[in-house]
């Protein structure tokens, strides 16, 4: 019954049970990458962290930063569903490291407070936001929720 309910939502009950390697990995900007698991070409949203859009101040630097931590590395995947837009959401892990929370750790996303469930990543943004690490270098860093209502009106 769960798997055909999974079926029904579209959802690969592969992604929602184990580690899924990933391949042929593309960053598409600070919180979303593409990349191919298990065959299959799949785009990818990085849960509780919101990155700089491309044209907000750090965005590169945000790309750039993810790309490092990606780059020619073993990179799995434990997801946890699926967004409005068909993106699959989850937890990165390069070489078994975190990587949504490095790109909170180093400065180059926030923690995205709408859907943080993990409490500790709030330690890793404070002591970023401490060492002025990436974009809390800025004078007056927007987060990128309130960067994208801005742009809307």
């Amino acid at each position: 019954m769960k798997f055909i309910f999974l079926l029904l939502l579209g959802i690969n009950a592969a992604f929602l049970i184990s580690y899924t390697p990933l391949e042929n990995i593309r960053v598409v900007d600070g919180d979303t990458i593409r990349a191919e698991a298990k065959g299959k070409e799949i785009k990818i949203r990085l849960v509780e962290i919101d990155a700089p859009e491309m044209n907000q101040p750090f965005g590169a630097q945000s790309k750039n930063f993810l790309n490092r931590l990606l780059y020619e590395k073993n990179v799995t995947l434990i997801a946890q569903g699926e967004d409005r837009y068909g993106r699959v959401l989850g937890n990165l892990f390069s070489n078994e490291l975190n990587v949504n929370m490095l790109m909170v750790k180093f400065g180059f996303a926030w923690v995205y407070d709408e859907y943080a469930k993990n409490s500790s990543l709030y330690k890793y943004q404070d002591q970023a936001k401490a060492e002025n690490l990436g974009l809390w270098r800025a004078k007056d860093p927007i987060a990128p929720w309130v960067w994208r209502k801005q742009k809307m009106n």
